[in-house]
C-alpha cells in the first residue's frame, strides 16, 4: 500500500497537469466577447434549410417548397438547351473565324452551367447529401511544397495586403514614366513627319504622310489622356495613403482587437499550465514524509527531467491548441513552421543535448557531491542543472555557476573526507618554492594576495598553486640552523656542547614563544675546515608561523651567548700557510 501511495504521489503532478490543460482550454474556448468556434458550413444554395425542432412548419410545405424548386432548375435546364442547340446551328452559319471563336466560348459557358444546374438538381432531390462519396477519387502524391505553401499563404496574404498602397504608388509611377517616355518618342516622330510634308509635292505622298500623322497624334493623344487617368489615380492613392504613425497606430488597434487578442489568450493560457505544471510538484513534495522521499530518490533526477519534457509539450500542445480553436491559420502557420525549424535545428545539437541530459540525470561523467578538478582547482559538485553550481569552501566566492556544456568533457571522481581543498586559508603563513613568506590576505578563484616584506604581492590562483606553497600555520614548520665553535673544545664536543646548546635554545624559544615550540634538537653535523659543526633543528607549531624567521636569530642569540658565558671561541674562516724542510732547502740552494 505505501508503494502505491509513493506511486501515486509521483504522478498525482502529471494528472493535476492534465486537469488544468483541460481547464484552461475549456476558458479559451468559453471566453464571452470572441467566438472561437469554427463556423458551420453553409447550406447548399437553393436548398432549404432544416427547420429547427418544434417548427410550426409542416413536412408538406417544405416537400412543396422542393418540388417547386425541382421543377424551377429543370425549367432551366431546358431553356439553356435549347438556347444551345440555337448556338450549334448558328455556328455553322458563321462566316468568319471570330464569330466562330465567340460562339464556342458561350457554348463552353451554356454547357458548365447546365452541368451545375444538374448537379444542383440531384443534391435538392436527394435532401443535400454528398454524392462524390460514390465516386473512386484518385490518390494525390504528397507534395510538401505544396503543403508547406499552403500553411504560410495567409501570412504572404496578409504582408501583401499591408504593402498593397505602397506597391500600386510605385507600379504608377513606373508607368507614368514609361508613357511619357513614349510621348518623348512620339514627338520626335511627329516633328519629323512635320518636316518631311514641308517639302513634299506629292499628293499621293502627301496624303499617305498626313494619315500617318494623324496616327501618331492619336497615339500621342491616347498616351497623354492615360497618362492623365494614372495621374488622377496616383493623387487619390497618396490622398488615401496614410502616415507612417497612423498606419502603426492602426495596425496596433487591428492587432489588439484581432490576432493580438488570440496571441495574448494563447500566451496567457500557455504560461498559466506551465506555471501549474512546476507549481504542482513543490505543493506535493511539502506533503511527502521523509520515507517516501527515500524510496524515489535513487530516480529522482529521471522523474524529474522527465516531468520537465512532459510540461514543455504539454505547454506548446496548449499553445497550439489555443491557436486551432481560434481559427487564426496564420499564428498556427507561423508557431508550427517555428517548431519544425527548431526540430530541424536541434538535430545538430541533438549528441551534445543527449550528453546534457545523461549529466542532469547523474549517469555522467560528473557527478553530484563529486570532486572535480577546473582551472587548476578542486571544486565539489553541488548540483547539476543548465548552470551547475560548484563550490569550495576554502576560497573566498567560492561558488561558480557553470554551464552544463561546459562540464562535459570533465571528469568527477569521489572526495575523500581527508583531502584538502586549497592548501591555505586567509590569515595563514605561507612559504613559497621561491622564498616568498607572508601572510595570505586574500584568495578567491582567481587571485590570491600576500602581504610580504610589508606590501602585498598578488598572484593568479593557478601560478600560487604552481609555487608549491608551504602552509606554515596549519601544519607547523621547522627551522635549521648550523652553528660551529673552535677545535680547542675537542674534548668537550660530544657530549658537553649539545646539551648545553640544546638548553639554551630551548629556554630562549619558550621565552619568546610561549607554547609554540615543540621539540629542539642538537647533534654533531660534522668536523668543518675550522670549526666543529653542530645541527640546531627545531619544530614550531602553526603560532609561531608569523616570526618565521624571528626563529633563526633567536637560535643564533641564544648560542652566542653561550659561548660568552662559557668562554667558547667561535672560530671565522681562515688560511694557514705551513712552511717545511722544503723552503728551506731552496733557500740553501739559491744562496
Amino acid at each position: 500500500m505505501r508503494a502505491f501511495t509513493a506511486h501515486f504521489l509521483l504522478f498525482r503532478p502529471l494528472l493535476a497537469s492534465a486537469l488544468a490543460l483541460l481547464f484552461a482550454l475549456t476558458f479559451v474556448c468559453a471566453a464571452p466577447g470572441v467566438s472561437f468556434a469554427q463556423q458551420e458550413p453553409a447550406p447548399t444554395p437553393g436548398l432549404p434549410a432544416t427547420p429547427p425542432p418544434g417548427s410550426t412548419q409542416n413536412l408538406e410545405e417544405r416537400l412543396d417548397a422542393v418540388r417547386s424548386q425541382l421543377a424551377n432548375i429543370a425549367q432551366s435546364i431546358q431553356d439553356r438547351r435549347r438556347h444551345l442547340d440555337d448556338l450549334r446551328r448558328h455556328m455553322t452559319e458563321a462566316q468568319t473565324a471570330s464569330e466562330r471563336a465567340e460562339m464556342e466560348a458561350e457554348i463552353e459557358e451554356l454547357e458548365r452551367l447546365i452541368q451545375a444546374s444538374r448537379t444542383t438538381f440531384e443534391s435538392v432531390a436527394t435532401g443535400g447529401v454528398d454524392s462524390s462519396i460514390f465516386r473512386d477519387q484518385p490518390e494525390q502524391p504528397f507534395d510538401w511544397q505544396q503543403q508547406l505553401f499552403e500553411v504560410i499563404e495567409p501570412f504572404l496574404d496578409q504582408l501583401k495586403q499591408f504593402t498593397e498602397t505602397p506597391r500600386n504608388i510605385e507600379r504608377i509611377n513606373r508607368e507614368i514614366a514609361q508613357d511619357q517616355a513614349r510621348v518623348n518618342v512620339a514627338n520626335r516622330a511627329l516633328a519629323n513627319i512635320a518636316n518631311v510634308i514641308a517639302g513634299v509635292q506629292d499628293e499621293e505622298l502627301l496624303t499617305r504622310l498626313q494619315a500617318l500623322e494623324k496616327s501618331w497624334l492619336q497615339r500621342k493623344s491616347d498616351l497623354e489622356l492615360e497618362i492623365n487617368l494614372q495621374q488622377l489615380q496616383l493623387q487619390e492613392l497618396r490622398e488615401e495613403q496614410r502616415t507612417f504613425w497612423d498606419m502603426l497606430h492602426q495596425g496596433m488597434l487591428s492587432f489588439v482587437q484581432g490576432r493580438g487578442l488570440i496571441l495574448i489568450m494563447a500566451v496567457v493560457v500557455t504560461a498559466g499550465v506551465w506555471f501549474l505544471l512546476q507549481t504542482m510538484p513543490k505543493i506535493v513534495r511539502r506533503k511527502e514524509d521523509s520515507e517516501v522521499v527515500l524510496k524515489r530518490k535513487p530516480h529522482a533526477k529521471l522523474i524529474t527531467v522527465g516531468y520537465q519534457a512532459l510540461s514543455i509539450i504539454l505547454a506548446l500542445c496548449a499553445l497550439l491548441l489555443v491557436l486551432y480553436v481560434s481559427g487564426d491559420w496564420l499564428l498556427l502557420g507561423l508557431a508550427m513552421i517555428i517548431l519544425v525549424l527548431v526540430a530541424v535545428g536541434s538535430r545538430t545539437y541533438l549528441p551534445k543535448f543527449m550528453t546534457e541530459v545523461r549529466m542532469l540525470l547523474d549517469m555522467g561523467p560528473v557527478r553530484e557531491g563529486e570532486r572535480i578538478f577546473l582551472n587548476g582547482i578542486p571544486w565539489e559538485v553541488k548540483n547539476l542543472n543548465m548552470y551547475s553550481t560548484l563550490y569550495n569552501p576554502e576560497l573566498q566566492g567560492g561558488v561558480l555557476r557553470v554551464p552544463l556544456g561546459d562540464l562535459a568533457n570533465q571528469i568527477s571522481r569521489p572526495d575523500d573526507p581527508e583531502e584538502p581543498w586549497f592548501p591555505t586559508r586567509k590569515d595563514e603563513y605561507v612559504m613559497l618554492s621561491d622564498g616568498t613568506f607572508g601572510q595570505v590576505l586574500l584568495q578567491t578563484p582567481e587571485v590570491v594576495q600576500i602581504k610580504h616584506v610589508g606590501s602585498v604581492r598578488t598572484f593568479s590562483t593557478s601560478s600560487f598553486l604552481g609555487a608549491s606553497p608551504r602552509n606554515l600555520t596549519r601544519d607547523g614548520f621547522g627551522f635549521a640552523v648550523t652553528f660551529g665553535i673552535d677545535y680547542q673544545h675537542q674534548a668537550i664536543c660530544l657530549e658537553e656542547v649539545p646539551e648545553i646548546f640544546e638548553a639554551a635554545v630551548k629556554d630562549a624559544l619558550k621565552a619568546s614563544f610561549n607554547d609554540g615550540l615543540e621539540s629542539v634538537l642538537v647533534d654533531f653535523k660534522e668536523a668543518g675546515a675550522s670549526s666543529l659543526d653542530y645541527l640546531i633543528y627545531v619544530m614550531m607549531n602553526g603560532k609561531a608561523a608569523g616570526s618565521y624567521w624571528a626563529v633563526g636569530r633567536i637560535i643564533q642569540q641564544s648560542c652566542v651567548r653561550v659561548c660568552n658565558e662559557r668562554g667558547w671561541i667561535i672560530p671565522f674562516t681562515q688560511l694557514t700557510v705551513h712552511q717545511g724542510d722544503g723552503f728551506e732547502a731552496l733557500r740553501t740552494a739559491r744562496s
